[in-house]
């Protein structure tokens, strides 16, 4: 992915941002879609004191934006972290939103700055974005390795290594990031609430997991915690390999119990 043109402010400050819907033209699209676009937008920018509508460009509908010179360095960075898929809760939904008007429509989207030959800031797929997918919500866990924590707000970004991979939905409190950070670079547990995504091949993705507490886990290997085992005074009878044996398999595996 290519990185964020460094922002480039006007003389005042200010930014200006266009977001081009190729279904429609102003003289053709309905107010009713109009307002449903400009409600998402300006959710997706946020800093809504800070963002006022300029009016609609012709050719394709192309809403323009502008934004006080207070608030620009804010909505830049949230764009930039839904451009990432590392944004908040909020503008993560709006940007769905927002692809789904567009889908309706049989329409794509993209957001560009307003600067000469702007660049384009997010893609909206749209029409093009076929694929179903299957979503799931419900409380989880998530182990891994904490790789970075970031925010000034209230709610604090955290990201996560986990099997190889990086996961950057994830989110939680001032306080429960304070704990958090004493754990930089080493293995945790997080609990929370998750969504999950299915693909079309089966994949599970995590969307956003809200961190809600947290224990530290042992990062010892596998021969060292075998011989943690061997130091618990215990006593093996006759049967205790055939007793493992079952328990692996789970109940019910003997010929005689079996469903």
């Amino acid at each position: 992915m290519a990185m964020p043109r460094k922002r480039k402010s006007r003389i005042d400050g200010t930014e200006h941002y266009r977001f081009k819907i190729d279904a429609y033209t102003p003289a053709t699209i309905p107010m009713a879609r109009l307002a449903q676009y400009m409600e998402q937008l300006a959710a997706l920018l946020g800093e809504r004191d800070g963002v006022h509508f300029r009016g609609l460009t012709k050719g394709s509908t192309v809403l323009n934006a502008r934004v006080d010179r207070e608030a620009a360095p804010k909505v830049h960075d949230r764009v930039v972290a839904v451009r990432a898929g590392d944004a908040s809760v909020e503008a993560q939904r709006a940007f769905n939103a927002l692809n789904t008007l567009l889908r309706a429509d049989n329409a794509v989207g993209v957001l560009r700055d307003a600067a000469p030959r702007g660049a384009v800031v997010i893609r909206f797929p749209g029409r093009d974005q076929t694929e179903e997918k299957f979503i799931v919500r419900q409380q989880g866990s998530i182990d891994g390795f904490v790789t970075g924590i970031r925010g000034r707000d209230a709610t604090i970004h955290v990201t996560l290594q986990s099997e190889g991979r990086q996961i950057s939905g994830c989110e939680t409190t001032r306080a429960v990031a304070k704990q958090l950070g004493a754990k930089l670079f080493e293995p945790v547990r997080l609990f929370g609430k998750g969504r999950w995504v299915r693909d079309g091949d089966g994949e599970w993705t995590l969307e956003h997991f809200r961190i809600e507490s947290f224990e530290a886990l042992q990062d010892s290997s596998l021969t060292d915690a075998l011989a943690t085992l061997r130091d618990i005074p215990t006593e093996w009878g006759d049967d205790a390999y055939n007793e493992l044996v079952a328990g692996r398999k789970g109940p019910g595996s003997n010929k005689n119990g079996g469903h």
